[in-house]
């Protein structure tokens, strides 16, 4: 999710207190005077889904009525504009907890550029904390919310007092080692005496920080001396299969060729859970040659035997689709093994469910196997169906496997025109590794004019990362300039922006925008301005980047009118149960709407309807997240309704939690994703509307939703 940037009106306790430095005093004081006008609770709601925080006044934060009150904090925090943010100041000296925790994560989230008047306003306010006050859950308390807070802020106050933090209670040691993981994505880096203090609580005997390797985990890597002792708390903490191990799991990536070993040896482990085992996959891929020689060890290793189909069908899938998936040329095992999987046996007797991942493996291996060999007759009859995505793509990958000249040219063209979406997608995407085709510019330009908008997306995602493909000709470019982007794909563009946003799809408005940015296209400089004032900051966001390329190097896109209306919906009942019959057993999902209402409704309201009805899980990634909700299969689309706006809280997403998906802030539609694990960088950043039920980690793509229904839960 994209993070928020907005200005701030400047604030501090002595400017927004009065003269009292009591942070009680505010509260005190407004409790005295006569009573405030009644706020009505609907109007909040329509305030936080208009953005419009003018509508709050002063009178809520100082309604007696603590509900008001609660409800005026959540809105501004979601707002998070100057004025919500001066407010949120305000509420912070609150004396019920969760309005608190709510004026911390509004501050936390909209800190960018002010970060060092934020960091004071809050650790002023955690000195006058009560450490055991909580929220209602599963809200974070006001000490958790506020050092989440000031690691959204970043700097070095806030690092040396979440540093501080990491010897004090334990429910906030284990907060500001998350919010130090923050610190340690936005800026790549921790300080050695930071390093050192997490590393202690790690190893803390009886009482260790269960949270104290995340930060590891966000890191890209680390002096020798660290990197020695992060290993071996790693597998301390694997070996005792304790709190915290899916950080050691992701740790251990970061240290080295050893490192690599052990994340081998965890793969190749049949007893260790599934789930970690696919994290110690992912973490492998991304450590090229030495990732790649441990993944192959792991596979001589686990996979002695060819699975047999209960296998296929539990929990034990997820973690060899994942190692299938992750290995790459040139083969580093016994090819016998690879060619046992190329030809699992396929029975008229299987179930969809099992054909399906047996398919997925006989050609992930076939495609190994034959390398750049895409006539292999093995890979071309990994799957007999006629229109065998697995089978096409494993096709592609090894047509991609050598440059686009002649033969191999021509049949990589035709699965640029493929009828099925998602293989088109991976088609066009295939350009970013293949400058020599003189023909891309027209198979982009093809592709702009398609109406699957997943296809234009991935064509403009190509267009703003490699502007040079868009070129039919080098001729007449200055030797320091780029060539200059076909006429067609200008004109593809103009059109593809038009349908995207008739549509409402604000993702592919912003690929758009990128697009027409990097190729600096001044025809569509009108519909570039217009998104400049959207009341979408998503929106917002790309097309101040793109004026900036477009020569207004100095644009601000941070001013737009709010919504004329904001429709308040609820569903039918607080606690609702969403029951998915599907292709591969029934799921269930128990939705709330304590804090996002508007998003359960929509959910709600679909499922009644019969919209998730057919629909496949489009996307699964083991032993992190299952995503489904989109009609057409790539994950770009959803429903018809304009997008959601973000009701996003400061709450953590562990094992099950389901949230909304998004592609930036106030994107949300149909689309729902349900965690397999623990998370952090999750947290807060999309709307939380429930728990799942059990059975999603042997969930895998392409299983079908046959029937969704929905009814009060029990």
């Amino acid at each position: 999710m994209l993070r928020r940037s907005l200005a701030l009106i400047f604030f501090g306790f002595g400017a927004c207190h009065g003269t009292s430095s009591d942070p009680q005093a505010h509260v005190q004081a407004s409790r005295a005077t006569p009573a405030a006008p009644t706020v009505d609770p609907t109007t909040l709601r329509r305030a936080e889904l208009r953005r419009d925080s003018s509508a709050i006044g002063d009178s809520a934060l100082s309604s007696r009525d603590l509900q008001v009150r609660r409800g005026a904090a959540r809105a501004l925090a979601r707002i998070a504009d100057a004025r919500a943010v001066e407010l949120l100041s305000l509420a912070l000296s609150d004396e019920d907890a969760e309005v608190v925790t709510w004026a911390a994560y509004g501050l936390g989230y909209a800190c960018k550029g002010h970060e060092a008047k934020t960091v004071h306003a809050l650790v002023a306010r955690a000195v006058s904390l009560d450490d055991h006050a909580t929220a209602r859950a599963p809200l974070a308390s006001p000490s958790e919310a506020i050092a989440d807070a000031l690691g959204r802020c970043g700097g070095t106050e806030a690092e040396s007092t979440l540093r501080a933090w990491l010897v004090g209670p334990k429910a906030r040691a284990e907060a500001a080692a998350l919010a130090l993981g923050r610190i340690a994505t936005q800026s790549g880096k921790l300080s050695d005496a930071t390093l050192v203090a997490l590393l202690e609580g790690a190893d803390r005997g009886e009482n260790p920080l269960n949270n104290a390797l995340y930060p590891c985990t966000r890191l890209s890597s680390f002096n020798e001396s660290t990197k020695g002792r992060v290993r071996a708390l790693a597998q301390k903490i694997i070996a005792a299969k304790g709190p915290g191990i899916e950080f050691a799991v992701r740790a251990l990536g970061r240290t080295g060729d050893d490192g690599s070993a052990a994340l081998g040896t965890l793969l190749a482990d049949p007893q260790q859970n599934p789930n970690l085992r696919a994290e110690a996959v992912r973490e492998l891929a991304t450590l090229g040659a030495p990732g790649q020689r441990a993944l192959w060890a792991a596979f001589d290793v686990a996979a002695t035997t060819t699975p047999a189909d209960s296998e296929l069908v539990s929990t034990n899938y997820g973690a060899l689709s994942a190692l299938s998936d992750a290995l790459a040329p040139p083969i580093l095992s016994s090819g016998k093994k690879l060619q046992a999987f190329s030809e699992l046996p396929l029975a008229a007797t299987d179930s969809a469910t099992l054909k399906r991942r047996k398919v997925h493996l006989r050609c992930d291996a076939a495609a190994l196997l034959a390398g750049s060999n895409y006539q292999s007759a093995r890979l071309v009859g990994c799957d007999a169906n006629s229109d065998a995505t697995a089978r096409e793509l494993g096709v592609l990958r090894a047509i991609g496997r050598e440059k686009l000249q002649g033969s191999r040219k021509q049949a990589y063209l035709k699965l640029t025109e493929a009828s099925d979406q998602v293989l088109r997608e991976a088609a066009i995407g295939l350009l970013a590794e293949h400058s020599e085709l003189a023909e891309s510019y027209r198979v982009l330009a093809d592709a702009l004019s398609a109406k699957a908008l997943g296809v234009v997306a991935s064509a403009a995602r190509v267009l703003a990362r490699y502007p040079e493909r868009a070129a039919s000709s080098t001729e007449g470019a200055e030797a320091h300039a780029a060539p200059k982007p076909d006429s067609s794909i200008a004109r593809a563009l103009g059109t593809a922006y038009a349908a995207a946003r008739e549509q409402h799809n604000i993702e592919v408005q912003s690929l758009l925008l990128d697009a027409i940015g990097a190729l600096q296209i001044l025809s569509s400089k009108s519909d570039v301005t217009l998104a400049c004032s959207s009341d979408n900051p998503t929106l917002r966001e790309h097309a101040e980047k793109s004026l900036r390329l477009l020569g207004e190097e100095s644009r601000q896109c941070d001013k737009f009118e709010p919504s004329k209306d904001a429709s308040v919906a609820d569903p039918p009942w607080p606690r609702s149960l969403l029951t998915l019959e599907t292709d591969a057993g029934n799921l269930t999902l128990e939705l709330d709407a304590s804090f996002a209402p508007s998003a359960v409704a929509r959910i709600v309201a679909l499922a009644q309807a019969g919209f998730y009805d057919g629909i496949v899980v489009h996307r699964v990634v083991p032993g992190f997240v299952v995503q489904f909700g989109d009609p057409t299969g790539d994950g770009y689309g959803g429903d018809a309704e304009p997008p959601l706006r973000c009701e996003t809280s400061p709450i953590a997403f562990g094992l099950g939690s389901v949230g909304v998906a998004l592609a930036g802030r106030d994107t949300g539609s149909s689309q729902l994703f349900v965690t397999l694990g623990r998370y952090p960088h999750l947290d807060g950043e999309y709307a939380f509307i429930g728990r799942a039920g059990p059975g999603w980690d042997q969930v895998a793509a392409g299983d079908r939703i046959l029937h969704a229904r929905v009814s009060a839960a029990p």
